[in-house]
């Protein structure tokens, strides 16, 4: 099994991170933050993390990052130049032509999973503020061959946090 923690738009904020990061870093394989930290590249809360730009960030990061663990494609995004708040279904076709089995993608401020065509798509929510609650929250997946286990966690207490079914 290999377990993966995933962030977003902190927008400047380093306390959470370092939580998140301590709280899991004995039994976590990879750290990814999915844009929008507004924090420099040589920043020393973002080394153990895979990083990648948002649309508040000044382009020190990769636009994407795409990796394989355990046979599975990850295709690591912001997701602003593919509508995200709109509709999925754009991100969808490019991780597909990107041959990506899962999509890791944050910018709508939402914590979400959704399947579409058999392509994986989790949003972590924001470490700064989630739209239309008060949370803010993260996810741990957990990846065991074909098996993928998504968990989203309240950023600060580290229970469960709850996501809207569509």
């Amino acid at each position: 099994m290999t377990r993966i923690v995933v962030v977003s738009d902190n927008h400047g904020l380093t306390k959470e991170i370092e939580v998140i990061y301590h709280r899991h870093k004995q039994e976590t394989a990879i750290f990814l933050h999915c844009g929008d930290s507004e924090m420099d590249e040589n920043h020393p809360i973002l080394k153990p993390f895979k990083v990648v730009n948002g649309n508040s960030d000044d382009y020190a990061f990769p636009h994407e990052f795409l990796f394989e663990i355990e046979g599975k494609k990850i295709l690591l995004i912001h997701g602003h130049f593919h509508s995200v708040k709109y509709d999925l279904h754009p991100l969808q076709h490019y991780a597909k032509l990107r041959g990506a089995d899962i999509v890791f993608f944050g910018h709508t401020h939402y914590p979400s999973v959704d399947m579409i065509d058999g392509i994986l798509l989790v949003n972590p929510g924001s470490i700064l503020a989630n739209r239309g609650t008060r949370g803010r929250s993260y996810c741990v997946v957990d990846i065991n061959g074909k098996e993928v286990e998504v968990q989203h966690l309240d950023v600060m207490s580290g229970n469960i946090y709850p996501v809207p079914s569509e």
